[in-house]
């Protein structure tokens, strides 16, 4: 009987303790590029000439910054998430230039 009662206990922490992931909304990664006009002036006033680019998603019919919907949508780096195993990756890109039309396969 006791050995039950533990069984029964483990499984109602356990099941407690399972996280329920976030709704993701139906959301094209790529959305549109728009050009990032606090940046460009920075980069201009360092001399670097071109448009700096920032990717904004439309998400539930809202126009969202892509940084803004990983931070909502993907608070945890170690998920197991594809959509936010994809916006990491995507990420990891336009962060190093601005956001890019040209992403590798797969994303």
């Amino acid at each position: 009987m006791l050995r039950l009662f533990m069984l029964v206990a483990a499984g109602l922490l356990l099941s407690a303790c399972s996280k329920e992931e976030a709704e993701f909304p139906t959301v094209d990664l790529h959305g549109r590029l728009v050009v990032d006009q606090e940046m460009t002036t920075s980069r201009q006033a360092q001399g670097i000439q071109g448009e700096y680019f920032k990717r904004v998603l439309s998400v539930n019919g809202q126009d969202m910054d892509f940084g803004a919907f990983v931070k909502q949508y993907c608070p945890d780096s170690n998920t197991r998430n594809e959509t936010c195993i994809k916006a990491f990756r995507i990420k990891k890109i336009d962060d190093v230039s601005g956001a890019t039309r040209f992403l590798p396969n797969g994303l």
